[in-house]
């Protein structure tokens, strides 16, 4: 496309003085007369940029336009290009995203560039949580299209008691939150928040809607989330836990280390783990089995000992049964 042609050259011309016409159109894969048109272009919507004459000629834009990528510093630069997992991948812009990286690259000075190398072999972030299923991206991408058009969709969702509904529903916009998207949309009257693993297909409809005015989609996350964290229970648990198995036990819920961690990596640990439901604490040291001790709430051992003896009791009928 033009536009992102006329993008492109402008940051190329950003990190140098000047640059041949020939240059600019090897670079861009058009023809030198090409290279004049869009300077032409560039010059008559305000950009200061014009073609020198001479051995030494070629094609530049004015110094104090041309400073403007020139003056980050060193940890802007870093912030622009620490390494990692970018949500932008499941939206199906990883691509674009890696080519606006290339074009910003390409307009730093060498001592920039230098910085840039340093940092993505230094840093790298990782923003998905261990055994995370993966995003539908298809699906994401659909609808990213259809927030950015305020288009209308038909919408098959499966809630979290596994029953599948149809709505129509306007997208207003899509949240990551720890590596995990969400489809904030209206459906009704109402605002809805969707899990976006949840979704089991989108179809765009031949339909637009208007957004609100005063909608916020910041504002209306952080609503959501404290709504959320606020009817949510907290149920804290203490355990003994093996000083070995610290980090696996802590890698899912809020852990509080009540005793510092053994530096020879041996014996146990006290530990105070916050779970959401007194439920989600039973399935999840159920599944940790011996390997932790319930220290407190004591009351929780009786559930967490019926709960076995009805697994016992189950398991052990179909293995005598003769069918």
């Amino acid at each position: 496309m033009k536009s992102s042609r006329l993008l492109s050259m402008l940051l190329m011309l950003q990190g140098v003085e000047r640059k041949s016409a020939r240059e600019l159109a090897e670079a861009l894969e058009v023809s030198e007369r090409t290279v004049y048109r869009d300077v032409d272009a560039l010059s008559a919507s305000g950009v200061p940029i014009y073609a020198e004459r001479g051995a030494q000629g070629g094609i530049c834009i004015a110094e104090g336009y041309r400073k403007a990528l020139t003056q980050f510093g060193e940890d802007e630069i870093r912030a622009l290009f620490i390494s990692g997992s970018n949500p932008l991948i499941d939206l199906g812009l990883g691509i674009e995203r890696e080519r606006a990286l290339q074009k910003l690259s390409g307009a730093l000075s060498d001592v920039q560039r230098k910085a840039v190398q340093k940092t993505r072999g230094r840093i790298h972030l990782d923003q998905r949580r261990w055994n995370q299923a993966e995003q539908p991206q298809e699906l994401l991408s659909v609808l990213r299209r259809a927030v950015w058009e305020d288009a209308r969709v038909l919408l098959r969702y499966r809630d979290r008691e596994s029953k599948i509904t149809e709505r129509t529903v306007d997208p207003f916009g899509l949240v990551a939150k720890a590596g995990i998207w969400y489809l904030v949309a209206r459906s009704g009257d109402e605002l809805r928040t969707f899990r976006a693993e949840r979704i089991i297909d989108v179809t765009p409809l031949a339909q637009t809607f208007e957004r609100p005015a005063d909608f916020d989609l910041d504002s209306y996350w952080k609503e959501w989330i404290s709504a959320v964290e606020e009817s949510g229970k907290r149920f804290p648990v203490v355990l003994s836990v093996p000083a070995a198995f610290l980090d696996e036990s802590g890698r899912y819920w809020e852990t509080q280390l009540l005793a510092p961690r053994p530096e020879n990596g041996e014996g146990t640990v006290e530990v105070r783990i916050v779970f959401p439901a007194s439920d989600a604490a039973v399935h999840q040291l159920l599944f940790w089995g011996s390997r932790v001790k319930l220290i407190e709430p004591l009351e929780l051992g009786a559930e967490l000992a019926a709960r076995a003896k009805e697994l016992l009791a189950h398991y052990s009928a179909k293995k005598e049964d003769p069918a």
